[in-house]
This record gives C-alpha cells, structure tokens and sequence, in this order.
C-alpha cells in the first residue's frame, strides 16, 4: 500500500505540495523517523481517542508522549480513552491497520494539534501505511490545521 487515497485527495483538495519518502516497514512514528531519516520531533504522530461523544484525534510530535490531562483541560471531556486499532478501520478504511494518516478533518475527525508542531520548516507524515512518509513544508501544515485545537498536548521523551 502507499499513500492513503483520502490522504492524497485531502491533500491535492487544499493544493498541498508533497513528497512521498519510502522507508523499511516500521511499526511506530519513532520508528518511522528513523527508518526514513528523519527527526522524531519533525514527524506528526497521530493518536485517537473517544468517549461517549465520539472520536478525538490528537497530533503530536512522534519524540513526545501525549498529556490525557492537557487533552482533558483542551476538550473537556473527561473520558477520553485510547481507540483500539481493532476500531480504526471503522474511520481510516484506506489505511493499514496503525498506520493514522494525522489529517484528522480529512476524515471528518475533531483535531487537537500539539503547539509543539507550530512553524516547523518541514513536517512529516504518516501515509496510511507502514512504509512511507509524507514531507510538506511547515506552513502547508500550519494552513491545514489551522480550524484545529492548538494547545501543548505532550511532553518530550528526552
């Protein structure tokens, strides 16, 4: 599989110019950024989550682990779980299981943007595989995101 139709269409929709860089299969976003070359602070990790109200997509640099109490104060909805990847297949039908493409509107998610990913020069992407990554310029991402949540949402690994 390769870059995830929605994806691509979401994309070309809002006249985004991207690249798509393959790499070995990878299981994580962490791994992702190394097997494609890249820093793990420089690559948007997706993470879903839901409650009774629905699913809640958060973004995060793949370097961080998210913040429930940051996602809490932003939403607040205090039931936020994690969504099994047994469940995703429900909303990302053209990806592969795992592999969350983090453009949460693109598919027709409420999107939670961690501040840390503001005004990068270069942001990457899972594809909605487990083999390839999507460069944009940083502004073309700002421009995507810029009707979702922008809060401090993580906290760095290092």
């Amino acid at each position: 599989m390769t870059i995830a139709s929605t994806v691509s269409r979401y994309l070309d929709d809002h006249a985004v110019n991207y690249r798509v860089i393959p790499h070995d299969h990878s299981a994580t976003s962490r791994e992702s950024a190394h097997k494609a070359d890249v820093r793990e602070d420089r690559v948007a990790k997706a993470i879903l989550l839901k409650d009774q109200e629905g699913m809640v997509m958060t973004i995060i640099p793949a370097s961080n682990s998210l913040d429930m109490a940051a996602v809490h104060d932003a939403t607040g909805r205090n039931h936020l779980e994690m969504v099994n990847e047994s469940e995703f297949q429900q909303v990302f039908s053209d990806c592969e299981i795992g592999a969350l493409p983090p453009l949460g509107q693109a598919y027709g998610l409420t999107t939670l943007v961690d501040s840390d990913l503001d005004s990068r020069d270069t942001i990457y992407l899972e594809s909605g595989d487990h083999e390839s990554l999507v460069a944009m310029d940083g502004r073309d991402f700002d421009r995507l995101m810029k009707n979702s949540v922008h809060c401090n949402l993580s906290k760095d690994w290092w």
